[in-house]
C-alpha cells in the first residue's frame, strides 16, 4: 500500500531512483478491468505500466516497431504535413500512423485524443473505451501485446511529442534561438520546458537514496522540471541557452527505462519546426 507521497527534485537523486530496481512504475489498479479492447485492457498490456519480464518483452515489441521506421523519412513527412497545414501538435501522430500502415488516418486522428484522455490515469472521457477499440482495429491484427504496443506509440506521440512541438514553437522565437540548429533548440526546450514534467515510482522495499530513507510503499514523484534546473548540474539553470553542453536533461528518463522513442520524437519535432519556421521566413 502506498505511503505519503515524496517529491524528489535533485538531479542526482532522480537518476538514482530511475536506476534502482527497487523503485517501480505504479501498476494500473486491478479494479475496473475492462474486456479487450478497452482503456483498462490497454493500460494493463503496454510496457509503460509493466515491470520485470513483462516489461522487457513488451518493450522489445515496441522497439521492433520503432526500429522498422526510417528516422529521416519521419522528419521529411512531418515537415511536409506541417507545410500542408496540419496541426503542428498532431502531425507526429499522423506520421507515425502512416509508418504503422494505418489505412484510415482520419479515423486515427479522431480516436487518438479520446483514448489518450485516460491513458495515463485510467479515467478517460466518454467514449475512451470505444476509441481504444477503434485503434485496435486500425492497428491490428496481431497479438494483444503487439497491437497494444502500437497504440502506445501513438499515445506517447499525441501527448508527449505533441507537447514538445508546441513548447519548441514557443522557444524557437526567442532571441537566444536565432541562428541555432533546430536540434539545439529542441534539446534546451526539453530541459527547460519538459512536455512530461514528472514521473512516478513506488518503493517496493525500504531504501535509501543518497542518504535519504524511503519507506516501502512510498509513492515517489520525480520532478523533472526542477531536476532539469538543478544548479549543481546546469549553470545559470533558468536561462534558455541552446548552446549548453552540460550533462543531458532527464526528460527522456534515465537508468532502467529510458524512452525507447527518443530519436523518433526528436526527428518528428524537428520536421515540424523546420516547416513552421520556413513558412514564417517566407511570410516576412
Amino acid at each position: 500500500m502506498e505511503n505519503t507521497a515524496l517529491v524528489i527534485t535533485r538531479y542526482a537523486d532522480v537518476v538514482a531512483v530511475l536506476s534502482d530496481a527497487r523503485f517501480i512504475v505504479p501498476p494500473p489498479p486491478p479494479a475496473g478491468d475492462g474486456p479487450p479492447p478497452s482503456l483498462a485492457w490497454l493500460r494493463r498490456t503496454v510496457c509503460r505500466f509493466s515491470e520485470g519480464t513483462d516489461h522487457e518483452r513488451r518493450r522489445a515489441l515496441v522497439g521492433e516497431a520503432l526500429d522498422a521506421m526510417d528516422l529521416a523519412h519521419l522528419r521529411r513527412r512531418a515537415c511536409e504535413l506541417a507545410q500542408d497545414g496540419g496541426d503542428p501538435g498532431e502531425v507526429a501522430c499522423l506520421v507515425l500512423g502512416e509508418a504503422l500502415r494505418v489505412a484510415d488516418l482520419a479515423a486515427l486522428a479522431r480516436a487518438v485524443p479520446v483514448a489518450a484522455s485516460g491513458y495515463l490515469t485510467g479515467h478517460g472521457q466518454d467514449g475512451a473505451d470505444e476509441a481504444v477499440a477503434v485503434l485496435a482495429e486500425l492497428l491490428g491484427p496481431g497479438p494483444d501485446e503487439v497491437v497494444a504496443g502500437r497504440i502506445a506509440v501513438l499515445m506517447q506521440a499525441y501527448a508527449a511529442t505533441g507537447a514538445l512541438v508546441r513548447a519548441t514553437l514557443r522557444h524557437v522565437r526567442r532571441p537566444e534561438a536565432h541562428g541555432r540548429p533546430v536540434e539545439d533548440v529542441i534539446a534546451e526546450t526539453l530541459r527547460l520546458d519538459p512536455p512530461v514534467p514528472a514521473m512516478r515510482r513506488v518503493a517496493t522495499e525500504d531504501a535509501r537514496v543518497n542518504g535519504r530513507a524511503i519507506a516501502q510503499g512510498t509513492l515517489v514523484t520525480l520532478d523533472l522540471r526542477v531536476a532539469n534546473r538543478d544548479p549543481a548540474v546546469f549553470g545559470d539553470p533558468g536561462r534558455f541557452d541552446p548552446g549548453r553542453r552540460e550533462r543531458p536533461h532527464l526528460t527522456f528518463g534515465a537508468g532502467r527505462r529510458p524512452c525507447p522513442g527518443t530519436g523518433h520524437a526528436l526527428e518528428l519535432t524537428a520536421g515540424v519546426i523546420e516547416a513552421v519556421e520556413h513558412g514564417t521566413e517566407a511570410a516576412r
